[in-house]
């Protein structure tokens, strides 16, 4: 099978196409930024019309920078750790991936050195444990420093809005401020150790590690106990939609029957298995057209297969070839969709599963393809981790992509034109979606929890003043 990746023919994808790819980039800011943006103005708003100008601008100072730092601080904090080290303590460059399971091992695949390893792992560590301190620990007194500074000259008392009315801040946190108003470092590092391996093979476990730290932080620091529930609240929910709304609204999208199916796929993928279907359109069955692109094993292999992985996430080229003799080619191939393992050359149970099937899209070449598209290239670089998980993923939107061409096949005639309309279609649908899932995040991050928060705090605030009084 000849595989293409510079055929023009359909160079003229969806103008959309590269924007959307940065939904798929785990790497990508721009999605985050679009988050952070509208958050940031919420929740300045909500602050401004609930508890006066301080407040908001306490929440510009604190929510913009936080976001600056949230976002690019711990990587320009290893960047700098690299040089350091590069430079200063003679360690060679860390440029590999400490990241590994069952099918990759940077590290030990190159024998990395274990000074090397060390300080890259005691890099991100301390990267992190800054980066997490200084949103949750520095800022907000800075914030608050300013936002003081600012009221003093301009003269106004902020006041509370009903009904707190006539009621400052600064008077209100005189009151309850604890005795003991000393801060404690509750040791991020010890926390964040713990969870190294994570940190380096997941962003978004690495920003629930960092958010907790946050939390810790605007926790301590917050002006009053009431705050201190309220902030609590606030960035604990914000979690779910800082890192898994967006992604959740698409699923659900996809899923309703009112709507069409669409596949969640990397639109960088999308030429090359256009170009492969085009280029192997003698070899489809259009009667059977998901047998022939996506195929099917066998009822026998299929039981032999369950007894060899049983109890296995992995079997050797050697195993594997004893079993099925006849498809050692194909199993050869498919042992280098992973950086190879020269000494003993491995399958996992899917990899398995593509070799014993017949389907267009299960050739070893394509989805090689396939996978350095939508890693850029990370999939084949040995020096680079990307995870079993992330590929099948990545082989099942190929799956779905296929479906979705399947059910629009009647009364259309299988062509260029009709696979480049219908990747474009895809790419619009997917772009409406997760705008669509971008919106919903920022609706409850910048308005409906900062909105419930500071109904917490005003609840709060009131019963004690309440208690006081009696």
């Amino acid at each position: 099978m000849r595989i293409n990746n510079q055929d023009q023919k359909f160079k003229n994808i969806s103008a959309l196409a590269k924007p959307l790819g940065t939904f798929y980039n785990a790497n990508a800011t721009i999605p985050t930024l679009a988050i952070e943006t509208g958050v940031t103005l919420g929740r300045a708003n909500v602050a401004n019309k609930t508890f006066g100008k301080q407040e908001a601008f306490d929440r510009l100072i604190e929510q913009g920078v936080s976001a600056v730092v949230w976002i690019y601080g711990v990587q320009m904090l290893k960047k700098i750790g690299d040089f350091i080290g590069k430079n200063m303590l003679k360690i060679p460059q860390a440029d590999f991936d400490i990241g590994f399971d069952y099918l990759r091992n940077p590290v030990k695949n190159n024998k990395i050195n274990p000074k090397a390893y060390g300080f890259k792992a005691a890099n991100i560590l301390l990267s992190t444990a800054i980066a997490t301190y200084f949103i949750g620990f520095v800022l907000p007194k800075i914030s608050y420093k300013l936002s003081k500074k600012a009221a003093k000259e301009n003269k106004k008392e902020n006041t509370l809005q009903s009904p707190l009315k006539n009621y400052s801040f600064e008077n209100f946190r005189k009151k309850t401020e604890p005795k003991n108003n000393q801060i404690k470092f509750t040791s991020l590092i010890d926390k964040t150790a713990a969870a190294a391996h994570v940190l380096e093979n997941n962003s978004t476990a690495r920003l629930f590690i960092t958010d907790f730290g946050v939390i810790s932080g605007r926790c301590i620091n917050a002006k009053t106990p009431q705050m201190k529930i309220g902030n609590l609240f606030r960035d604990t929910v914000s979690m779910y939609f800082y890192l898994c709304a967006t992604k959740h609204t698409v699923k659900l999208l996809n899923k309703l029957p009112f709507l069409p199916k669409n596949a969640d796929i990397n639109p960088q993928t999308l030429n090359t298995i256009n170009q492969m279907l085009i280029e192997n359109k003698d070899k489809i069955d259009f009667d059977n057209f998901l047998k022939s692109v996506v195929g099917e094993i066998p009822k026998g292999d299929l039981e032999k297969l369950e007894d060899l992985f049983k109890d296995k996430k992995t079997v050797s080229l050697d195993e594997f070839s004893k079993i099925f003799p006849s498809k050692i080619k194909k199993a050869e191939l498919m042992t280098h969709l992973q950086p190879f393992f020269k000494e003993n050359p491995i399958l996992d149970k899917n990899e398995a599963k593509d070799v014993l099937s017949s389907g267009l899209i299960t050739d070893p070449k394509f989805l090689k393809s396939v996978f350095e598209k939508a890693t850029d290239n990370a999939s084949s670089n040995k020096y680079r981790y990307v995870s079993a998980k992330k590929l099948d993923s990545i082989r099942q939107s190929v799956v779905d992509y296929i479906g979705q061409i399947n059910s629009n096949l009647k009364g259309n005639e299988f062509n260029e034109t009709f696979l480049q309309k219908l990747a474009n279609k895809n790419i619009f649908r997917n772009f409406a979606r997760y705008s669509l899932g971008i919106f919903v995040s920022i609706f409850a991050l910048g308005y409906l929890i900062p909105k419930v928060q500071y109904m917490i705090v005003k609840a709060l605030s009131n019963k004690d003043k309440t208690q006081n009084k009696q």
